[in-house]
């Protein structure tokens, strides 16, 4: 910008002014402007064929300075205000467009024209119709000319303003933006980490390498270990990144507790002596501290981690549990070199979080996970673009009838040597990666063009069930997206059954919540998978909006033999009746379990007693043999 504001350097600093300096010239200038005069130059067309408007027009909005034409032939008016581009343009109501539309309309639809519309109108019909369309403002008869050449003149003073004002707020919005710049610099050589006030990576990483050298000479060790929390990504996107830093700011000062309490003495060589806790980036934190090199000097201090981190965390009156994972390398076991053993933490961090959470020590299976890891989400990438990602199907079966009564998709990836990549891996991956939303996507709209095929073909089948991630949930757009499917292939919500598991909907989050009573409103049942394996299901169920409880396998492994499955199993379905709730037992295999489920009035099941998981093409074989 000009007018010696700012101006960027090489090193993209402010010209020698702090932020509040830049602010207060930007403030001084801009009122020195606002309050100057607004100049000559204020132009008007008017577009009317009304005598008394192209007469008395002009006359009185030259007393108000504004040089006003009256065109000729104003069938023309957008032509003519692209030509003229007045300040401001005053057209008649009862003037049309060749196509039989008001002209107003169609200047007031040109994108490209930002001066105030006036309408002049000759009764209050032409008043109403003109108001629909928003235009700057109407002038009615009788026309006082005077007034209006005020309004109009007023009108173009305002809108001159208001250009002058972004013009300012664009300078602004550059000097801040150089300012934040500068500071993001200096925050980077900072060695303080700012949400946690906790050291921050580079200066973690120089406190590491000084005690590398310090362990050499006394022939001890070094721990390290990086601590991270499953989805935490969901907590900043429910809960907004500021009570998400304060969350972050919790966590930093239990570790830093956990850490104080282990302070033994010096001498003693065999136990923990010294100690770093530091926030290595937006929701990851590293530890150090020096022992014998033993994973059992740490046993205490992994016990104490974990009981710590459970606990739940209170912010802003919501409570929060974090699902942690800790990942150790030993200095010089695993790694002589700071970012090796830094990165080796970490990998057995990953690792420990892909089992759901937990204590995980390095070792060199652990970098062969994580290179695994890595591939597989590159993969994942190319089978997107390439559509190498398939469903299959398999039937879910009323006990009473022997009758299909639905079919679960469920995604297949298979490789070009003809092994196939199991979900169990793959999804996990596509949740971190963030390509869940874009798979998931995927599966519901090819299991609904499947269903909307069968149909087509005369195969009646009830219901097609698709799973759906918390994420997907909370992205904000999936009821909609939803929406959109069922009507591009033309099927009735009552035929789409979405699948949650337990573990994502079962934790009392309110936008969850909220997006279940959406899917609700369109008609789609809602079933809840894997119940049984989640926290406090029972709390909760009298909260969500399901239609269908899915017994998870585990339960339905263990009979015939095992009586207290049976006895949990038995209470599920009595829990899923007394709600009015379908339910469904997964992982069937053998006649016996088959038996038991007939006995305790399972409503259906599902497993590889029936059929595995096929292409459609074998599913309505399957059908059609049935």
């Amino acid at each position: 910008m000009t007018d010696g504001v700012y101006k960027k350097e090489s090193t993209g600093q402010l010209d020698g002014l702090s932020l509040t300096q830049t602010i207060r010239r930007l403030s001084v200038k801009d009122l020195a402007s606002l309050d100057a005069s607004n100049g000559p130059g204020k132009t008007a067309l008017v577009l009317s064929a009304n005598a008394d408007a192209t007469k008395w027009a002009p006359r009185w909005l030259g007393q108000c300075d504004i040089a006003t034409t009256v065109s000729d032939t104003p069938q023309r008016g957008l032509e003519e205000v692209r030509e003229a581009m007045p300040h401001a343009v005053i057209v008649d109501a009862a003037l049309y467009t060749n196509a039989g539309r008001p002209l107003y309309e169609e200047l007031l639809e040109a994108a490209d024209l930002e001066m105030p519309i006036f309408v002049l109108c000759a009764n209050n019909r032409e008043m109403n119709a003109a108001l629909e369309q928003n235009p700057y403002d109407v002038i009615t008869k009788p026309f006082d000319w005077a007034v209006v050449g005020h309004r109009i003149r007023h009108a173009i003073e305002a809108r001159e303003l208001e250009l002058r004002l972004a013009e300012r707020q664009e300078a602004l919005d550059k000097a801040l933006s150089v300012a934040d710049a500068a500071r993001r610099r200096l925050r980077k050589g900072e060695t303080l980490e700012p949400v946690t006030g906790l050291p921050n990576k580079r200066k973690f990483t120089d406190l590491l390498r000084r005690s590398m050298a310090s362990v050499d000479r006394s022939g001890s060790a070094l721990a390290v270990i990086v601590v991270g929390f499953n989805r935490f990504r969901l907590v900043i996107e429910a809960m907004g990144q500021e009570r998400a830093d304060m969350i972050l700011t919790e966590l930093g000062r239990v570790l830093t507790d956990c850490m104080g309490e282990f302070d033994p003495e010096p001498s003693d060589t065999q136990r923990l002596r010294t100690s770093v806790v530091a926030s290595i980036d937006h929701f990851r934190f590293a530890i150090m501290v020096t022992t014998s090199g033993k994973q059992d000097d740490l046993g205490q201090l992994q016990q104490m981690l974990q009981e710590r981190l459970a606990r739940p965390i209170q912010v802003s009156g919501q409570t929060v549990s974090l699902s942690s994972c800790q990942g150790v390398a030993f200095y010089p076991h695993d790694a002589d070199e700071v970012d090796s053993l830094l990165q080796r933490a970490d990998n057995a961090m990953r690792d420990a979080q892909s089992r759901g959470g937990g204590f995980k020590y390095y070792c060199t299976e652990t970098d062969a996970a994580a290179a695994r890891k890595l591939k597989i989400e590159h993969m994942l990438h190319e089978a997107l673009d390439r559509k190498e990602l398939a469903l299959a199907y398999q039937p879910i079966t009323r006990l009473d009838q022997g009758t299909v009564v639905g079919a679960e998709a469920l995604l297949r990836w298979r490789q070009p040597d003809g092994t196939f990549i199991s979900p169990a891996e793959f999804v996990p991956i596509a949740e971190e990666c963030g390509l869940i939303n874009r798979i998931g996507e995927f599966a519901l709209d090819q299991a609904c063009k499947q269903l909307s095929e069968w149909r087509a073909a005369g195969i009646n089948l009830p219901h097609m069930c698709v799973n759906v991630a918390k994420i997907q949930l909370m992205s904000g757009d999936f009821v909609p997206t939803v929406k959109r499917i069922l009507a591009k292939y033309e099927i009735d919500p009552q035929g789409l059954e979405l699948e949650l598991s337990e573990r994502g909907v079962l934790s009392g989050d309110y936008d969850v919540l909220t997006q279940l009573q959406g899917l609700k409103s369109l008609g789609v049942r809602l079933s809840i998978d894997d119940f049984g394996t989640g926290d406090s299901a029972i709390a909760y169920l009298r909260e969500l909006p399901a239609d269908v409880l899915k017994i998870d396998r585990s339960y339905i492994a263990g009979l015939p033999d095992n009586q207290k499955d049976a006895a949990l199993i038995s209470a599920m379905i009595a829990i899923g009746q007394r709600l009015s709730l379908s339910v469904v037992a997964e992982g069937v295999e053998t006649h016996e379990q088959l038996a038991v489920l007939r006995e305790l009035e399972c409503e259906a099941f599902q497993g590889f007693l029936l059929s595995k998981p096929v292409p459609a093409d074998a599913f309505v074989a399957l059908l059609r043999k049935r």
